[in-house]
């Protein structure tokens, strides 16, 4: 026979001997340990005495019918009231209800999260139901979840280890799809880029969707519909007063919270004290802390929004971190900071790596008219503080620059990579290409160990791991050098350097600049393509490049993109077409130094690899100045200064600058075999 315990919550169908059959989709989607349910275990009502036991642990239910036990086959027949008696009390139930007492289910089995009821002491509370307000049409595995002073919990499952301690209402008032989320991002009005998301998307789904149209249907066969709660095994919900419609993986928690309505958690993710949380899907140890409010986003592994920050219609991206300030129609890439007050409207950052200052306001977006504007911001970007964005802004081909303090920026595309754009006193503002490179070179040193040492996402770590040079960015440059050296224009009549002066000073910086860069990075290359060949094959610098350059054909770079021939993205890291990396540095350097000649190949290579040595010995003189710089000036302001900061001299950063260039420096004169002439012509050199 059939039999409905609740309108589409559960359904369980008997055969002959009470044999549990199915237990709807519920079970099926809270885990395995139910695959053998039909033949292990049954489902029966309370019998009378055991009733009785339940009534003198000051339990009441409407009709006591509707409440059943879940227990092994074997087993169908026992008296229950002794463990009853010890583990429920103190509690009204109502509807269908099935507590599930299995000898299996023991706590001391399956071990409890330190971020859940271990971390609060709560895995000290003993095993049970008890004074609690209301239970109602629920499934309770009863011998090893804690479920204490709870207002209602009404339409939940609650699994192995789970823990419900002071909670107001907990309820499913409606259906709500598991793991997945409709955004619009971008304009906040007058159209929008509509993104559909699933919980274990990455940031590579997210801007092949920004790239073109998202699908008109759901994204993948497995979304769900339910309406209930799930708590699958080891979660804690805690002092919240309103939860409704939540799906929490193994050692995902709620503590504290205001409010948490429609949100699929992946394990060991958090939403803490005083949060309202609402449409959202947290992946892998993500957080929502102290105060804060996130509505319509996917927050990917280890992002983290706190305290007091508020994130709306957003996609944070893995390891970004975002507290006090306010995101609102953003996709926000791997790495980003937003650490202060600040306000972020409809910016477009697939790519991260970046820092949002204090006071920085890239919102402003509304033109008078409608809220619809948006700017794309480039890798690396550094918002200073205070400063403030008129949309639409294009920075996707200025990899890593920085928009000073106080500054204002108008409509427009930048193209420089590595650029400072500051305000000028006498009014608008300058912009000087390449001077990250130049005279901040500790930031980007600073930058690659900061993104090695800091990417907790290791479920993202297959493409968030890009080196800040290479080929897209190496492009940009060469673009961006030919477009200076080429140009006689003054101020904005240089193509790419948007509504910003260009002085011939600040000229000459980024030409220096990008060919510096450019050349150190070929030359590497080259470097790394000698040192392997003698290692692997035993050949010599001079055979390896005869064979190289001129039997295969001197190499001609391709042209690099123009970024003002076609307003569109860059490529993606992980879009970059699988080939060998040494081919197109290889092109560079025919472009830069030309082929090698065939009557003398030796003095081609011992001048080349001279050169590296010198840029790289150049790089980290400029990385300690950069940083020394501060030193100087912060002991010559600040009482202490010295005795609180870290010298250059021993800043790990430089330390490892310093190292890398006397690494080249072996290397080089090792593949020479003339170690003290290429250490002599160095030093008189520099």
């Amino acid at each position: 026979m059939s039999l409905e315990l609740s309108d589409d919550f559960i359904r369980v169908f008997t055969a002959r001997d009470a044999q549990l059959r199915d237990i709807s989709r519920l079970l099926d989607l809270v885990g395995a340990q139910f695959n053998d349910v039909t033949d292990r275990h049954v489902i029966r009502s309370l019998k009378s005495f055991e009733v009785q036991t339940l009534e003198s642990c000051r339990c009441t239910c409407t009709d006591w019918s509707t409440l059943r036990v879940l227990i092994k086959r074997s087993e169908q027949s026992s008296d229950l009231s002794p463990i009853l008696k010890g583990l429920v009390s103190d509690t009204r139930f109502d509807g269908a209800v099935i507590l599930i007492v299995d000898d299996d289910d023991k706590t001391s089995k399956s071990g409890l999260s330190k971020k859940g009821a271990a971390k609060q002491n709560l895995d000290k509370l003993p095993a049970g139901i008890h004074s609690n307000l209301m239970v109602s049409d629920s499934i309770i595995h009863l011998k090893s979840a804690r479920i204490y002073r709870n207002t209602v919990i009404s339409k939940t499952f609650v699994g192995p280890d789970c823990t419900i301690v002071n909670c107001g209402m907990i309820s499913a008032p409606n259906d709500y799809e598991i793991g997945h989320i409709k955004l619009s991002v971008g304009p906040e009005s007058g159209g929008g880029r509509p993104l559909h998301l699933t919980l274990e998307h990455t940031m590579i789904d997210v801007c092949r969707q920004l790239r073109s149209k998202p699908p008109t249907s759901s994204t993948t066969s497995a979304i769900q519909n339910i309406n209930m709660n799930v708590l699958t095994k080891s979660n804690v919900l805690r002092d919240t007063p309103t939860i409704e419609n939540i799906y929490l993986h193994e050692n995902a928690s709620i503590e504290a919270a205001t409010s948490v309505s429609k949100v699929t958690m992946l394990p060991d993710s958090i939403i803490g004290s005083s949060c309202t949380v609402s449409n959202a899907l947290l992946q892998w140890n993500a957080g929502v802390s102290d105060n804060s409010s996130i509505t319509d986003v996917l927050l990917m592994e280890r992002a983290h929004c706190g305290p007091s920050g508020i994130v709306v219609e957003s996609v944070m991206g893995p390891d970004v971190h975002t507290s006090a300030g306010e995101v609102h129609a953003s996709v926000i890439g791997p790495n980003t900071n937003a650490h202060h007050q600040s306000l972020v409207i409809g910016v477009l950052w697939p790519l991260g790596r970046g820092n949002v200052g204090y006071g920085a306001n890239v919102g402003s977006n509304h033109t008078g008219r409608l809220p619809d504007q948006e700017t794309a911001s480039g890798e690396g970007t550094f918002w200073g503080l205070s400063c403030v964005i008129k949309f639409p802004v294009d920075l996707t081909f200025a990899p890593y620059s920085i928009v000073a303090a106080g500054t204002t920026l108008s409509p427009q595309r930048v193209c420089m990579p590595f650029s400072l754009i500051l305000e000028q006193q006498s009014g608008g503002n300058e912009i000087i290409p390449g001077w990250v490179l130049q005279s901040s070179p500790y930031t980007l040193a600073r930058s690659e160990k900061k993104f090695a040492t800091r990417r907790k996402a290791k479920r993202h770590d297959f493409y968030t791991g890009w080196k800040i040079q290479r080929q897209e960015i190496i492009d940009m440059c060469r673009w961006a050098r030919n477009v200076l050296q080429q140009s006689s224009g003054e101020n904005n009549k240089v193509p790419g350097v948007g509504a910003n002066q260009l002085t011939g000073r600040a000229r000459s910086v980024g030409v220096k600049a990008y060919t510096e860069c450019i050349q150190r990075y070929a030359l590497h290359g080259l470097l790394t393509w000698i040192s392997q060949g003698m290692e692997q094959g035993g050949q010599n610098p001079k055979t390896m490049l005869e064979s190289e350059f001129l039997a295969k054909g001197i190499p001609t770079p391709q042209s690099p993109i123009d970024p003002l021939a076609n307003v569109d993205w860059p490529p993606m890291p992980w879009d970059m077409k699988a080939v060998d990396e040494w081919n197109f540095q290889k092109a560079v350097l025919v472009e830069e130094f030309g082929a090698p000649p065939a009557s003398d190949t030796i003095v081609w290579i011992t001048e080349v690899l001279e050169r590296l040595v010198y840029l790289e010995g150049d790089f980290a003189r400029r990385i300690h100045k950069s940083k020394a710089r501060d030193d100087v000036r912060g002991a010559k302001t600040i009482p202490g200064y010295a005795n609180a900061h870290i010298a250059a001299d021993s800043d790990p950063v430089i330390m490892e600058a310093r190292k890398n260039a006397d690494d080249v420096k072996i290397q080089v004169a090792s593949i020479l075999g003339h170690k003290s002439t290429v250490l002599r012509k160095q030093r008189s050199r520099l």
